[in-house]
């Protein structure tokens, strides 16, 4: 059986799994040339495990300080129960209003309900 441009085919063996495009046959795994043992034994053996790429420093604490707010944000807010805008309450009662022009929405922070007597009558300040 012939390989046509463009073509592949994935071929299975017993412990080995790899693709034949071209008839150049790689790992699936690692994407390097076919080899026999583990991924992990062939790029522990060569040094690649330690230096498969560089980390940009600071992307990465761009990253962690992204992650951070985000959790943050998580933790301390509550979203707008119409249009889902994270909001943060820092004191008073819990009658809230949507700062989004397009929604302004009044709601309970206590129980996510549409701002009403009941809210007022029950906990209106209660935390």
């Amino acid at each position: 059986m012939g390989l046509e441009k463009g073509k592949s085919i994935q071929v299975e063996a017993t412990s080995l799994t790899h693709a034949v495009l071209l008839q150049f046959i790689f790992c699936r795994d690692c994407k390097e040339e076919h080899h026999e043992g583990s991924c992990s034994t062939l790029l522990e053996a060569s040094g690649a495990a330690k230096q498969a790429y560089r980390v940009n420093e600071r992307a990465a604490e761009h990253a962690r300080w992204e992650e951070a707010s985000k959790e943050t944000i998580k933790r301390t807010t509550k979203p707008c129960p119409h249009c889902g805008v994270p909001l943060e309450k820092n004191g008073g009662c819990m009658h809230m209003k949507c700062p989004q022009p397009q929604c302004r929405l009044e709601w309970c922070w206590n129980c996510g309900c549409e701002w009403n007597r009941t809210c007022m009558g029950d906990h209106w300040f209660y935390v």
